[in-house]
């Protein structure tokens, strides 16, 4: 395809301009804006370029959005790749310990989700709802520990995840029966009827803050869901990658006062607290065929989780 920062600007009406390469994207100075391949396919290209601009549209105009190519449409395909130019958000990644900052994307998030409901999302997939997510996460959890139980020697990780293995399968069927008391089955009916929208992949690296307003970025795994497993995800981060000084409830008080959470939301947002997922995804992780770990470091991981684990689990306590 040749110089990519030559060619690329022209597909998308800058002709003349030339790209600089970052790693991971192309960018253009003079317009703010950023190309970048994509593995996602042409529906789900249009898909998410509706869904940010119905966005924009309702209100809430603080994502990097897409920029149309020359053709009008959202992205440019040459060969077999494909490209999208979205906007370049030049901000830095919230601090999650910072009241100043967790502020900020629980704010940002709370306008995201008022923005993003009732929407045309025919192109956008529906959720797999929590108990059905939880049932088969603990049978591959007990999948996992017969099959460690059947080697003649055992890692330290096989020995670490087996001594833990029952107290995690517990404490997950009793995430999952919480949920099962609460009014979940309804809400999420109710949040699939109404198609509100969850970004479903929170990280800090997926918010920007510039000056005083918070950017959501990268909407690839939207999903139609109640919108309380967003608020959950970040809620996961404060906790587990912060001294934990802001009580938990003060926190829901900032998204609260923006989108009011229902009656349930403290005891849904504690079952998915709860249920054990950092264990979950490293011995998940770890067993898997497509290995490429070094075994020490994942070991390291598991400890580092499992220390962790008392302090953390006492302050997701203040929900329940």
């Amino acid at each position: 395809m040749g110089d990519l920062s030559a060619s690329l600007p022209s597909y998308f009406g800058f002709s003349g301009v030339r790209a600089v390469k970052e790693r991971g994207y192309y960018l253009i100075n003079s317009a703010n804006a950023k190309i970048h391949k994509t593995s996602t396919g042409p529906r789900e290209i249009i898909a998410r370029f509706n869904l940010l601009k119905q966005l924009e549209d309702a209100g809430f105009p603080f994502t990097d959005g897409i920029i149309p190519a020359a053709s009008g449409a959202p992205f440019v395909t040459l060969g077999r790749d494909t490209f999208v130019m979205t906007r370049h958000i030049s901000g830095r990644e919230p601090d999650m310990g910072s009241l100043q900052d967790i502020t900020l994307v629980l704010e940002s998030l709370a306008k995201f989700h008022m923005s993003a409901r009732n929407f045309d999302a025919a192109e956008i997939s529906l959720s797999v709802p929590l108990p059905e997510v939880f049932s088969k996460q603990i049978s591959a959890l007990n999948a996992s520990v017969k099959q460690v139980n059947r080697r003649p020697r055992l890692s330290d990780f096989d020995v670490l995840m087996l001594k833990h293995a029952d107290s995690f399968v517990a404490q997950a069927t009793n995430a999952s029966k919480i949920l099962e008391s609460t009014d979940y089955d309804v809400l999420h009916t109710e949040a699939l009827n109404n198609n509100h929208i969850c970004h479903n992949a929170l990280k800090e690296e997926t918010f920007s803050i510039v000056e005083k307003n918070c950017f959501l970025m990268r909407f690839e795994e939207t999903t139609v869901d109640l919108q309380l497993v967003d608020l959950a995800s970040v809620l996961r981060r404060y906790a587990r990658k912060s001294s934990r000084e802001i009580p938990i409830g003060q926190l829901l008080e900032i998204y609260d006062n923006i989108l009011p959470l229902p009656n349930s939301a403290k005891k849904i947002l504690y079952a998915q607290l709860s249920f054990p997922w950092p264990f979950l995804k490293i011995v998940s992780q770890y067993y898997s065929k497509k290995r490429n770990f070094i075994p020490i470091a994942i070991t390291s991981r598991m400890t580092g989780i499992l220390e962790e684990q008392e302090a953390y689990d006492g302050y997701i306590s203040g929900l329940a």
